[in-house]
């Protein structure tokens, strides 16, 4: 029963949530929040890669050696699927090696 009222909990927080974002769509953003905010994404990303390759630390080397090998893709084609792709594929064959 225990779980049900955390469960129930945490979708009436979520609800909550989304509808609070409805109702104060229409109000201003202080210009400073804004310029903070845009730095949400590349601090998920970063900790999301961070993260990944800290959490073997037997392959850490290769994961890092491949997301050299991806970042310098980016860097000169700035095509992010290409990145991906090129990331996967630095891994994969760092990994037979």
């Amino acid at each position: 029963m225990t779980a049900l009222w955390a469960i129930l909990a945490m979708a009436a927080g979520l609800y909550v949530l989304r509808v609070s974002g409805f109702l104060l769509a229409d109000l201003p953003v202080p210009e400073q929040w804004t310029r903070w905010l845009s730095f949400v994404p590349i601090a998920t990303l970063t900790a999301l890669i961070v993260s990944s390759i800290a959490s073997r630390p037997d392959q850490s080397v290769i994961r890092v050696l491949a997301a050299l090998g991806a970042a310098l893709v980016v860097w000169r084609t700035r095509r992010m699927w290409l990145c991906i792709v090129a990331g996967m594929g630095f891994y994969w064959v760092l990994r037979l090696v």
